[in-house]
């Protein structure tokens, strides 16, 4: 007789955080790279915050949610859309 523990639920792709188009390092099929996940939230989606996107082609960096960078163009060198806002993060000073 063969016993296992049973299989855990949650512990597949769909349960991560972050899905691999906000992963930092991807890159979409239009040579975009995510940089990193600003946190801020997105004025043109709800329930979206901005991510730092930079052309691998021309080094423009710009903003884009969460759901658009799949199918991102650059706005700089590729024609697409302007980027959202990027904004610095906030830095927590206790001599300010």
């Amino acid at each position: 007789m063969n016993l296992r523990p049973p299989a855990r639920r949650g512990s597949g792709i769909a349960a991560k955080a972050l899905s691999p188009t906000t992963t930092p390092g991807h890159t979409n099929p239009n040579k975009q790279v995510v940089i990193a996940a600003t946190g801020a939230p997105s004025p043109l989606r709800d329930r979206q915050s901005i991510y730092h996107l930079r052309c691998s082609l021309c080094r423009h960096d710009y903003g884009c949610n969460g759901m658009d960078i799949k199918a991102r163009l650059c706005p700089n060198c590729q024609g697409g859309q302007p980027g959202e806002p990027l904004r610095e993060p906030a830095t927590l000073s206790l001599f300010d």
